[in-house]
């Protein structure tokens, strides 16, 4: 029992080497990568240094105030109805009064079932028009 312990913990140690081995060929193999390409590697460094020093020259120029108490929002109650105040853009030349026209909504078809059926009852619980559109439909509306 005490041989089998001492070989598989030479092997372990084999192992740890041999990972240690090729950790340290990696890491050649990107010095030697990096070397070659000079420029690369000199914006690798500079360009986030830049960014760092152009954020800490904004974060000094701009005046802070401090704020003791927080903003409080008054709450409101969520609605499926559309606000009477939103109305639909028309055309001048249709001649349509806009508050008249039903909403549609507009959603990407799929091969799911769930996404039609979200789509169908967002479009109900807004008593909206549900218009589901494949890309090919989309394309063939473009021209």
């Amino acid at each position: 029992m005490f041989v089998e312990v001492v070989s598989s913990a030479v092997a372990f140690g084999e192992m740890v080497s041999s990972n240690v081995a090729q950790f340290g060929l990696l890491l050649w193999k990107n010095w030697l990568l990096q070397k070659r390409r000079v420029v690369m590697t000199t914006f690798q460094i500079i360009i986030p240094v830049l960014f760092a020093a152009l954020l800490l020259v904004i974060r000094l120029l701009v005046k802070s105030k401090f704020e003791p108490l927080p903003t409080i929002h008054d709450s409101f109650e969520a609605s499926t109805s559309f606000p009477p105040n939103l109305t639909l853009p028309v055309p001048a030349n249709l001649g349509v009064n806009a508050t008249g026209i039903p909403w549609m909504i507009v959603y990407s078809t799929s091969t799911s079932q769930v996404v039609n059926r979200i789509g169908r009852n967002i479009a109900r619980m807004l008593k909206a028009i549900p218009r589901g559109m494949t890309l090919f439909s989309c394309i063939s509306n473009v021209h």
